[in-house]
């Protein structure tokens, strides 16, 4: 009972001084969310394996891209490698695309993706309901997720039929709800690899399983030497050459996530470290404070564990509050960063998870890290009259040499941290602020584009394919406040297709190739500066026509309308293309990049090996423009599209300022985030110089004291306990500048080097808010250092 009664004292008395209870529950908790944050996404991403049975035998092989993660492969090159005596089973997928989906009446666009016979039971996946692929006709295998939103998770749906574009298909089997293998996906084909003979196009997945024993490296040289004996006729050359080879799944799912991760997990515990050297000294400041109620106790008969109850007790409620608001916290943090998480790192549809694991590392590092803070914040000396017998050796580390300069030195690089995080934030800020400034090169607004697939089975040739756009311009036309409407596979500010071309000076270079209808360019909202649009006279027994921008005119050197370009890719004869119009350069890649070459072909006139060529892999958009276009709902669309072809399914909407917001969409995030972390940082540092200034205040009350004796003004003093905040943090300030510099020339390599310009503004504003932020932190033990009463300290001296 009397234990009870001390505790309600406790609780009474944290809250007449619950300043000093939140800020070091908020101190701890920042450091518990971000250890906990981090440790979610390395448990979700490296700890946890790829949900495939004998994962540790399957491999990815083909080639690696000189900026990229996974391996592609080509048909050529899959048929080439064949299956040696070293691999149990292999397989090939092509990459996703959309489709036309019929089902239950409706019909929508899904993610198909098409797989050989091999494919996934090479990766070990067995449908969780029916059976697997035959490789016989028409058929499919649905997602777990697709089943549950279009099927209602009807075990009955195996044996019914959907139509995929346009073909009767039926139903095989659901995949397991944990399948998943770089991108989400609706619904898997079969593969007819006799269809892609000749193809040395890298654009496909190639998995091998391995016999037991079997090292990946000996299967990585079989599919390097096999590259190197056919590299004429798979057209790779030097440079690609050692790029080719076979990575395994593990590493091939880790590889690339763990530097990064562990990174960031190391940095998680660097913060969780400085906010409990913070609450050590909060604890210390508290315990100093409370050394005058200890020795009373003492001396009154308490002891053991006595003495110290209201500590142990304000203690365990500042541990209390910070698991209960840093575990929470964590969990928003380890979102937030999942979604900066690239597809080619997520092995599951479920991820990036928070379960119980997290939550019980988040309990065991909350106590680890008060316990150390409860040690090393035990006073050091003979304070208010308590026995030195009763201090532990270890107190003295507070008060000495080695305690003030871990502290100095803890300040020093909270400070630093913080003022990189802050030239971070400002130069985010100022580039995205900067790039919205930038003209894209159309008009943004009073545009929509709604995706399409005209698909090869309903709509077999290029002629069939124009008939059906032409006939749903026509329809959209019609409605009142659209101007302009047309169909493209390329927009200005999204979608990406590169061709070959012949420069005059015989050089081949890749430039973006864009198929278009008459009225797409008027649409999309690009500036004639000469010439004409392409219109319904490009057909296919005109002369072949194309419309280029000026960065085409300056990268090949052409005199613009009358001149002409050449194709220089085996999927079209290189027959020379006559310029009819030029149009003002778009920022495709984002207001970052330059304008990047252009060539738009009339829809009508392209051939078909080309055609069929991008349609597989590209979608294609209706563009409408006017008064009434970025009001105009899906359904007008589907229902215009319906009375044309009524297998074409048309997705939901997006206007062309989504595609432009789309497009700096990473530095608007890059912007948040530094922000965010520069926030933590500084409000970490201020906590870490308010709490050892303030340990200094109380450890140095009899040094005050004198100073005042000799005619110290409460000024004087205050400006003692300024000053040597501000010139910790001009120290820290210091470092954390030349460091942002450093990183910002690629020192620390390129990986690591800064975007942005740091310039003198940038500098002053962020070490200014440095500045402004110490003397902040530095008030309240000022005001303390201040109030001190000379003739009282000493008495008690």
């Amino acid at each position: 009972m009397a234990a009870m009664r001390e505790l309600f004292r406790v609780r009474r008395g944290a809250m007449r001084r619950a300043g000093s209870l939140a800020l070091a529950s908020l101190n701890l908790a920042l450091g518990v969310a971000a250890t906990v944050g981090a440790f979610a996404l390395v448990d979700s991403l490296i700890l946890h394996r790829p949900p495939f049975p004998d994962h540790d035998r399957v491999v990815l092989y083909g080639e690696r891209p000189p900026n990229g993660q996974v391996r592609y492969a080509s048909p050529m090159l899959y048929q080439d490698v064949g299956q040696p005596d070293t691999v149990e089973s292999r397989g090939i997928a092509r990459t996703p695309e959309s489709v036309n989906v019929s089902a239950n009446g409706t019909v929508s666009l899904a993610t198909a993706q098409r797989v050989d016979a091999g494919f996934l039971p090479t990766l070990g996946v067995r449908p969780a309901l029916g059976e697997g692929l035959s490789g016989r006709g028409d058929e499919v295998l649905l997602s777990h997720g697709f089943w549950v939103r279009r099927w209602h998770a009807d075990p009955h749906a195996i044996g019914k039929t959907l139509i995929v574009n346009g073909r009767p298909t039926p139903i095989r089997g659901v995949l397991p709800e944990n399948y998943r293998l770089f991108t989400e996906v609706d619904l898997f084909l079969p593969l007819d690899l006799a269809r892609h003979v000749g193809d040395n196009a890298a654009n496909m997945t190639a998995v091998a399983r391995l016999k037991p024993g079997v090292d990946a490296s000996v299967f990585s040289r079989k599919v390097f030497d096999v590259t190197r004996a056919n590299a004429a006729t798979l057209r790779v050359g030097p440079t690609r050459l050692p790029l080719h080879g076979a990575t395994p799944l593990d590493a091939q799912v880790t590889g690339e996530a763990k530097p990064p991760l562990l990174l960031f997990f190391a940095c998680s515990c660097a913060v969780l470290a400085i906010a409990g050297l913070n609450l050590s000294n909060l604890l210390l400041v508290r315990a100093v404070a409370r050394s005058r109620e200890v020795a009373v106790r003492v001396a009154l008969g308490a002891h053991g564990w006595r003495p110290w109850l209201p500590a142990i007790g304000e203690t365990l409620l500042i541990a209390l509050l910070a698991t209960l608001v840093g575990v929470p916290l964590g969990r928003i943090v380890a979102n937030v960063f999942g979604g900066f998480v690239p597809d080619e790192w997520l092995i599951s549809p479920q991820a990036i998870q928070f379960d119980w694991h997290s939550c019980l590392f988040g309990i065991a590092v909350t106590a680890l890290t008060v316990g150390i803070a409860v040690v090393a914040g035990l006073p050091h000396g003979n304070f208010e009259g308590l026995p030195r017998g009763r201090i532990l050796p270890m107190r003295r580390f507070v008060g000495g040499y080695a305690g003030r300069g871990t502290r100095w030195g803890t300040n020093v690089l909270q400070t630093a941290l913080a003022v990189v995080l802050l030239l971070l934030s400002v130069t985010a800020t100022v580039r995205l602020w900067a790039l919205g400034r930038v003209p894209m090169g159309f008009d943004v607004d009073a545009a929509q584009a709604f995706e399409i697939k005209a698909d090869s089975t309903q709509f077999p040739r290029v002629g069939d394919v124009a008939t059906l756009f032409d006939a749903i311009a026509a329809k959209l036309s019609g409605i009142p406040g659209i101007d302009a409407v047309g169909v493209s596979n390329h927009l200005p500010a999204s979608g990406s297709f590169v061709m070959p071309f012949a420069a005059p000076d015989g050089s081949v270079r890749y430039v973006q190739y864009a198929l278009a209808t008459p009225g797409a360019l008027q649409a999309m909202g690009l500036h004639l500066r000469s010439g004409r649009y392409l219109d319904a006279t490009d057909t296919g027994g005109t002369p072949r026509v194309a419309v280029v921008n000026e960065a085409y005119m300056k990268a090949f050197a052409v005199k613009g309308v009358g001149d002409t370009v050449v194709p220089a890719s085996k999927l079209s004869p290189n027959a020379p293309l006559r310029i009819v119009g030029v149009v003002g350069d778009t920022r495709h890649a984002g207001p970052a990049q330059p304008p990047e070459p252009t060539v738009f072909i009339p829809l009508a006139q392209a051939w078909e090996s080309s055609f069929d060529f991008i349609r597989r892999y590209l979608p294609t958009y209706i563009v409408v423009r006017g008064t009434a276009a970025e009001s105009l709902g899906t359904n007008e669309v589907y229902e215009a599209v319906h009375g044309v072809a009524p297998y074409v399914a048309v997705a939901a909407g997006r206007t062309l300022r989504a595609d432009v917001n789309a497009v700096i969409a990473g530095y608007r995030r890059d912007a948040v985030v530094s922000v965010t972390f520069a926030l933590l940082a500084l409000l970490l540092a201020c906590t870490g110089l308010y709490s050892s200034q303030s340990v200094e205040v109380m450890l140095r009350r009899h040094d005050f004291a004198l100073r005042c004796a000799l005619g110290a003004t409460p000024m004087d003093l205050a400006g003692v306990v300024v000053s040597r905040n501000v010139r910790t943090t001009m120290v820290g300030a210091t470092l954390g500048l030349g460091v942002s510099l450093l990183a910002h020339q690629g020192v620390f390599g390129t990986s690591y080097a800064l975007e942005g310009k740091i310039d003198m503004a940038v500098a002053a504003s962020a070490c200014a808010a440095m500045l402004l932020a110490a003397v902040a932190a530095s008030g309240p033990p000022a005001l303390r250092a201040a109030r001190i009463d000379a003739i009282h300290v000493i008495r008690e001296g």
